[in-house]
C-alpha cells in the first residue's frame, strides 16, 4: 500500500469529521418579532405556521427522525416559498439527502440553499465536502476557493484545497496551504502528514521525515503517522524501522483494516508470506475487499 494511498484514508477520516452538519449552518432560524430572532415575512399565516414546522422539522432531526423531518421542512417551503431563511431549509434537506444516500438530489438542494444566501460559508463547505466524496475535485476546489476568498485564513478550506491540490500534483500550491495553516496552528496533524507526503512525493526526503516525526511526537497515540511513516521507511529500505512502525500502527489501532493491508504488502514484498497471509486474514475478517486482499498479498485480480 503506497502513502498516497494511506494518506487517502486519513483524509477520508478528515471528510467523515467534516460531513455536512446543515443544523450548524449560520442562517437564523425564523422566529417571532421581539424575541431577538430575524422577523418572519409576512405571507398569509407563515409567521405561526411556518415557524411551528421549522420547528418541527428541528426536533425530528434532533431525534433522528430523518423521514418526518423532510416532511416538515417541504411543507414549510410551501407554507412560505419565498422566505429568506428557506436557505437554512434547503441545506437540512441537502443534509438529510445526503445522510440517505440521494447524492444528487442533495447537490441540488445546496444549489437552492446557495440562490437564496450566495455565499454561505457553512453551506459552501458542505457541498464541497459532499462533492470530494463524489469525487468531483474541481467542483469541490471552487467552492473552497469561495470560502477562502471570504476568510482566507479558513482552516477546514486550507487543509481540504490542499489535499486536492496535492491530488492534482500541484505540489507547490498544496505545499503553500499546507504551511499556510501550519502557520496558523502548528500542530495540526493532518496538515503535519500533508506536507510530509507532499515533500516526499517532491524528493524532499529529509524535511518529509521531519514533518512526520513532527507530527508523531505530537500525537504518540495516534496511528496514522506510524503508518505513513513506515510506508516512507519502506520506500527507503529501512526494513526493521518499517516493520516497527506498521506493527505500532496496528497496535494502536487495531480494527483498521488498511494498516493490516499495508503490513501484509510490506510482508509480501519482503518474502515473509505465512505473516502477510496472517496479516490478509486479519484484513479480510475486519472487511477488506477481496480486490485489496488480493493486492496485498501480490496477486491480481481477473477482469
Amino acid at each position: 500500500m503506497s502513502n498516497k494511498t494511506l494518506f487517502l484514508i486519513i483524509i477520508s477520516l478528515c471528510l467523515l469529521a467534516l460531513s455536512p452538519l446543515a443544523a450548524q449552518v449560520s442562517t437564523p432560524l425564523p422566529t417571532k418579532e421581539g424575541q431577538g430572532g430575524v422577523p418572519v415575512s409576512r405571507e398569509s399565516g407563515e409567521s405561526t405556521a411556518y415557524a411551528r414546522l421549522v420547528r418541527q422539522g428541528i426536533t425530528a432531526m434532533e431525534d433522528d427522525s430523518l423521514r418526518h423531518a423532510e416532511l416538515f421542512f417541504r411543507q414549510a417551503l410551501k407554507e412560505a416559498p419565498s422566505a429568506q431563511t428557506n436557505a437554512i431549509l434547503w441545506s437540512h434537506l441537502a443534509s438529510i439527502a445526503e445522510r440517505t444516500g440521494r447524492e444528487q438530489e442533495a447537490l441540488e438542494d445546496y444549489r437552492m440553499a446557495l440562490t437564496i444566501a450566495p455565499g454561505t460559508m457553512g453551506i459552501l463547505l458542505s457541498r464541497a465536502s459532499l462533492y470530494l466524496k463524489m469525487g468531483n475535485e474541481g467542483s469541490a476546489l471552487a467552492d473552497y476557493n469561495e470560502v477562502l476568498q471570504q476568510q482566507p485564513d479558513h482552516q477546514e478550506a486550507l487543509l481540504m484545497r490542499a489535499f486536492i491540490k496535492q491530488q492534482q500534483r500541484l505540489l507547490k500550491d498544496a505545499r503553500e496551504d499546507y504551511e499556510h495553516l501550519l502557520r496558523l496552528l502548528p500542530t495540526h496533524e493532518q496538515a503535519l502528514l500533508g506536507l510530509a507526503l507532499v515533500n516526499d512525493q517532491a524528493r524532499r526526503p529529509q524535511e518529509a521525515m521531519e514533518n512526520i516525526n513532527r507530527a508523531i511526537d505530537l500525537y504518540p497515540t495516534h496511528a496514522a503517522g506510524y503508518a505513513l511513516r513506515a510506508g516512507m521507511e519502506f520506500e527507503r529500505k529501512l526494513y526493521e524501522l518499517a516493520e516497527m512502525d506498521y506493527s505500532m500502527a496496528i497496535e494502536l489501532d487495531p480494527n483498521n483494516a488498511s494498516y493490516r493491508l499495508a503490513r501484509a504488502s510490506f510482508y509480501t514484498k519482503t518474502k515473509r508470506k505465512r505473516l502477510a497471509r496472517e496479516d490478509v486474514r486479519e484484513a479480510a475478517r475486519l472487511g477488506a475487499s477481496p480486490a485489496e486482499v488480493a493486492g496485498a498479498a501480490g496477486y491480481k485480480m481477473k477482469k
